[in-house]
C-alpha cells in the first residue's frame, strides 16, 4: 500500500479480527493471501520459524491446561504475519507523517518521533545481530544457547547508551516540544479497495459461529 495511513488502518483492523476470533484470523490470513506480496510480506525463514516456534510452545501449554491452544496459535500466527508485512513496507518518515496528520504538530509529532526512533532502533538492532554473526563465525563459533544471553546483554547496553546520546544530541539542538511537517500522501486506488476489504474480517469477527455458517449458506 502507498497510503501509510490506508496500511495502517488495515492492520489495526484485521489485527483486532485475528485476535478476536478464529474466524477472523482466518478471514484476515486470506487478506493477507490476496493483497499482500509474499516477497516483502514476509521476513526471513529463520526469524519466522523462531517466532512461531515460541507461540507453539505458548499453544501447546495452553493446550494441555485444557485453553484454546490452536485457536491461540492460528491468531498468533496472523498477527505475527500481520506485523511483518505493515514492518516491511513502512519506510523512514511515515510513522511521523501519519502521526502528524492525526494529531497535530505537538503531541501528533511527539508520538510519531518516538515511533521513528523506536523503528529506527530495531533496524540497528538487527545490523548489530548480523555484524555478531559475522565476528562469530570469523571465530569458528556459532550462536547457540551460551552465546544468546552475552549478545541479549550487549544489544541492551548499546541500544541504552544509543538512546542517551540521541537524547543528548536533541537537548543541544534546543528540542523541547513538537514540530513542524506537511505530510504529503500519495493513495492507489487499490489501497482503498483492499482496506475496503479489511472491514470483512472485522465484521465476521463480531459474529457468532452458528451465524457465520448461516451466511455462508
Amino acid at each position: 500500500m502507498q497510503d501509510p495511513r490506508l496500511r495502517l488502518f488495515a492492520t489495526v483492523i484485521l489485527s483486532v479480527a485475528a485476535f478476536a476470533s478464529a474466524i477472523g484470523a482466518v478471514a484476515a490470513l486470506a487478506w493477507w493471501l490476496l493483497f499482500t506480496p509474499r516477497t516483502k510480506a514476509l521476513p526471513r525463514p529463520g526469524m519466522l520459524l523462531g517466532l512461531i516456534a515460541m507461540i507453539a510452545i505458548t499453544a501447546l501449554v495452553s493446550e494441555w491446561g485444557g485453553g484454546p491452544g490452536v485457536s491461540y496459535l492460528v491468531r498468533m500466527v496472523v498477527i505475527l504475519l500481520l506485523a511483518a508485512w505493515a514492518y516491511t513496507e513502512t519506510e523512514e518518515g511515515e510513522v511521523l507523517a501519519v502521526a502528524v496528520w492525526a494529531l497535530g504538530d505537538r503531541i501528533g509529532f511527539e508520538i510519531g518521533l518516538i515511533a521513528e526512533m523506536g523503528l529506527t532502533g530495531l533496524a540497528v538492532i538487527r545490523q548489530d545481530i548480523e555484524q555478531m554473526r559475522v565476528a562469530l563465525a570469523l571465530k569458528g563459533n556459532k550462536v547457540g544457547a551460551l552465546s544468546i544471553v552475552p549478545m541479549a546483554l550487549l544489544l541492551i547496553v548499546t541500544q541504552i547508551r544509543r538512546a542517551d546520546e540521541m537524547a543528548r544530541l536533541l537537548v543541544v539542538r534546543g528540542y523541547t516540544l513538537g514540530g513542524r511537517i506537511c505530510p504529503v500522501f500519495e493513495t492507489d486506488p487499490r489501497d482503498v479497495l483492499a482496506v475496503l476489504s479489511a472491514v470483512i474480517p472485522g465484521i465476521l469477527c463480531c459474529l457468532p459461529l452458528r451465524d457465520v455458517f448461516i451466511l455462508l449458506q
